[in-house]
């Protein structure tokens, strides 16, 4: 037998009719509700703040890059020490040769300098986008709060009303099945029965597997000749709180939680309101319901939106799979032409993004870098006449010389 058409005609006639009396969130209830709403919106805040983390994402990673030129210049300076003995030997264009690692050294202090600026403007950035990440969140907190009191008055109501002996839930449903031609009105009506007070219980808020059935009247029926019977039924039931009138006070309240799916087509890092929840091109995350503020972080490029979250769901964001050679070489081109400037490592997944988070979070604290072999800085750029020998081979040309 089928039974499709009862589940649709039951929603229609509960919205219709068994509300009429028993209504999970009552009219002044919801005006309540959207009052919290309006007062405790967040959509402006959000989005600001949001656009400001991108920005900042963005500086840090040119921060990055600048440290990385600052490295290549380091790598080129030794590279021109390591030449200058020989260069004093031949006695052959020293002047440019000293001018080489002049251009270099300068370089090197103009970059040192900007990047000292550039990471102190960024931690005062950092600390102004996060104090109003916190803004937002005090605010959502104190939403849920609010929404929570309304909760558990609703709940108080709930339970007043359901408790009073007079209490009952009257369901009159239209619906219609398929019998046997060859069966009677009465046989169908009873093997129906089952199967009309299941989808009945089910889809009330009301209602569960163990509600009483108070009444049962078949108040019409009738059957054509191919065996669809049409029947009117008329029940009366003992109404009670349970599980599934939490689960709808939830909903409408937004105070349940979803999981989104975060999908890109690249490792990105990605953020929900300033806070890093991983890396990766696919990720599962935990969010209560309402408005977050979600950013994909990849190389140099950000993508960022806010989204109202009412349930499970998949959000994506591609980006294009370029992946930039790093020139460590802008600030020492003059060098280049004459010795070829070592290039640092690049990694094999791209540039080394930023990594860093607003908001206390043990899992986004990124790895320190290895630290790079320093070289004695009271020896770093002694590049004129009279430099000490780096190795044995050196201090012998240097005494060569000198006897010379």
């Amino acid at each position: 037998m089928k039974y499709g058409s009862v589940a649709l005609t039951l929603l229609c006639l509960f919205s219709a009719n068994s509300f009429a009396n028993l209504k999970v969130i009552t009219a002044s209830e919801q005006a309540s509700l959207n009052e919290i709403e309006q007062q405790f919106s967040i959509d402006a805040e959000l989005i600001k703040v949001n656009d400001k983390f991108s920005k900042l994402n963005k500086r840090y990673y040119d921060l990055q890059e600048l440290k990385e030129s600052i490295a290549a210049n380091e790598v080129a300076y030794n590279e021109l020490i390591t030449q200058l003995p020989n260069k004093i030997l031949a006695k052959a264009n020293l002047a440019q040769f000293y001018s080489q690692i002049e251009t270099n050294v300068n370089s090197t202090a103009n970059l040192t300098q900007k990047s000292k600026i550039d990471a102190a403007a960024i931690e005062r950035q950092r600390v102004i986008v996060q104090q109003e990440y916190e803004i937002v969140e005090k605010q959502r907190l104190d939403k849920s709060q609010q929404l929570f009191k309304l909760k558990t008055d609703i709940i108080n109501r709930l339970l007043a009303d359901l408790s009073k002996s007079s209490s009952n839930y009257k369901v009159n449903l239209d619906g219609s099945t398929q019998c046997s031609k060859y069966q009677s009105i009465t046989d169908c009506l009873k093997k129906s029965k089952s199967e009309i007070l299941s989808s009945t219980r089910n889809d009330s808020p009301f209602l569960n597997d163990k509600s009483v059935l108070l009444s049962y009247n078949v108040t019409d029926a009738s059957m054509n000749m191919q065996g669809k019977l049409d029947y009117k039924v008329a029940m009366n039931f003992k109404p009670s709180y349970n599980s599934k009138i939490d689960t709808v006070l939830n909903e409408k309240l937004g105070l349940r939680s979803a999981m989104i799916t975060l999908v890109s087509n690249v490792k990105a890092d990605w953020y929900i309101n300033g806070i890093k929840v991983g890396t990766g091109t696919k990720l599962f995350h935990e969010v209560p319901l309402g408005k977050h503020g979600i950013l994909a972080s990849y190389q140099n490029s950000d993508k960022s939106s806010i989204e109202k979250i009412e349930g499970n769901g998949v959000f994506s964001y591609n980006f294009n799979q370029k992946t930039s050679a790093v020139n460590t070489n802008k600030a020492s081109n003059s060098v280049e032409r004459l010795s070829p400037v070592a290039h640092k490592p690049e990694p094999k997944n791209g540039k080394t993004k930023a990594k860093f988070t607003l908001l206390a979070d043990n899992t986004t604290i990124p790895t320190p870098s290895p630290k790079k072999q320093e070289t004695d800085k009271k020896q770093d750029y002694e590049y004129f006449i009279g430099v000490p020998a780096a190795t044995p081979q050196q201090n012998s040309d240097f005494s060569t010389e000198r006897l010379r």
